[in-house]
């Protein structure tokens, strides 16, 4: 029985993840990451013959800083 449970690690190899797996990885809807890219103001990159959209990983893990403690990220301005 296979219960589709993956786990993406990052490695000193691997230099950009793709939002599938920074989804996975941070632990989140696509619909939640793309809320953070924009909220945070991070740069997504595409390369050639490759039509996915992929983060830095200095960028992943400063989405996955900012979803384990939001208050880094500041106040709400309403």
């Amino acid at each position: 029985m296979h219960i589709g449970l993956e786990v993406t690690v990052l490695t000193a190899e691997k230099e950009y993840m793709n939002l599938e797996e920074t989804a996975q990885y941070v632990g989140m809807k696509r619909a939640s990451l793309y809320n953070y890219i924009k909220d945070l103001g991070i740069e997504t990159h595409k390369f050639k013959r490759d039509r996915r959209a992929y983060l830095a990983l200095d960028d992943v893990k400063r989405i996955k800083e900012h979803k384990e403690k939001p208050w880094i990220a500041g106040e709400d301005e309403r």
